[in-house]
């Protein structure tokens, strides 16, 4: 009885610190949600951008359920479709990070123009929610995220409730990302710079590069060994 409860307590901890690492990776690109956040903390204050924040958050663990007990069912149908999603996701993350750093050498980079922009006077909660649950690329994320993580097999000690404890740690994940995110903002604009934007973006790209090569290496090794 103990050695069953040491494993199954093993195995939400390692769901809740991938759901976690998963929801601040997911967070981290400085899409059109992250910059309605910036917009709010530097023209309302720390209290409405954390509620951009939450908005995204929230759609992401949405995101995170939706696309589990959707689309992902059907594509862990065969080993096949497992191996070629593995490598759809790797190439996902290698496009991205190489396109952000293309875009940190040439500095082509348009966040700050956007974020000159006045921000919305909508509810921020709402807004971030709809912003991010409405983008294409936010969910074609999580359709292959969640596709590569069950056929890892992260549910498997915990099937039936494992994704909720996942999409719980994501929801954490991205609100302690938006966190800090808002308290940096919150510290003034003279730290919102296109250097602070460029770290975070050669960050992200170092990031979905290196977990990209990582997933051919591991669909190669499924499909052949």
């Amino acid at each position: 009885m103990i050695k069953l409860l040491m494993i199954m307590l093993r195995a939400v901890l390692h769901i809740l610190f991938s759901g976690f690492f998963y929801g601040i990776m997911i967070a981290l690109p400085i899409g059109p949600a992250n910059i309605e956040l910036i917009r709010r903390g530097m023209s309302e204050g720390l209290l409405p951008a954390m509620k951009v924040g939450a908005g995204i958050a929230l759609s992401d663990a949405l995101l995170c359920l939706l696309a589990y007990f959707g689309i992902v069912k059907f594509l862990m149908a065969s080993k096949i479709i497992n191996t070629m999603l593995w490598l759809f996701c790797a190439a996902i993350m290698i496009f991205f990070g190489l396109s952000s750093f293309t875009e940190i050498v040439e500095e082509r980079s348009q966040v700050m123009k956007y974020i000159d922009r006045p921000a919305s006077k909508r509810d921020p909660l709402k807004m971030g929610f709809f912003i991010n649950i409405s983008n294409p690329m936010v969910i074609g994320f999580w359709i292959v995220f969640l596709g590569t993580v069950n056929s890892g097999g992260l549910f498997r000690e915990i099937p039936r409730t494992g994704i909720f404890v996942f999409a719980f740690a994501v929801l954490f994940g991205s609100l302690a990302w938006f966190y800090l995110l808002c308290r940096l903002v919150n510290k003034g604009k003279k730290y919102i710079n296109k250097n602070v934007f460029q770290l975070i973006s050669f960050f992200c790209a170092t990031m979905f590069t290196g977990f990209g090569l990582i997933l051919i290496y591991v669909a190669f090794k499924t499909l052949f060994f």
